[in-house]
């Protein structure tokens, strides 16, 4: 029988330990949602940019944030109506920005694994 070495199992050991410590993930998605709320209050069409607010739904272990609005009107604004097309105010900012937000979290993971 042949034997056979796994490497870096260390490091992934790491990843898993660090996954099971979220804090300064959360906070980095809390800041990217306030981010993208932002720039949706200025992008946002006319009274609804006061209705925009960033939520906390995070279940146990999952992380996460919401930005959004209790205005009905921002639902037709983002997605059109049978008779309004579509002038998108909250995608387009989250597409520009998922790039960079991969990449925050990214790079956090890689620090927290490299932790001893």
């Amino acid at each position: 029988m042949t034997a056979v070495e796994i490497t870096g199992i260390e490091a992934l050991r790491r990843r898993f330990e660090a996954a099971s410590a979220p804090e300064a993930f959360k906070s980095a998605l809390r800041e990217e949602a306030e981010a993208i709320a932002a720039e949706a209050r200025r992008e946002a069409p006319g009274e609804l940019a006061h209705s925009i607010a960033v939520e906390d739904v995070s279940q146990g272990e999952r992380l996460g944030f919401t930005v959004r609005t209790a205005d009905p009107a921002g639902r037709a604004a983002e997605f059109g109506t049978l008779k309004l097309p579509a002038p998108p105010w909250l995608w387009p900012i989250v597409k520009a920005r998922l790039p960079a937000i991969k990449d925050r979290l990214r790079k956090l993971a890689l620090a927290a694994a490299m932790i001893p």
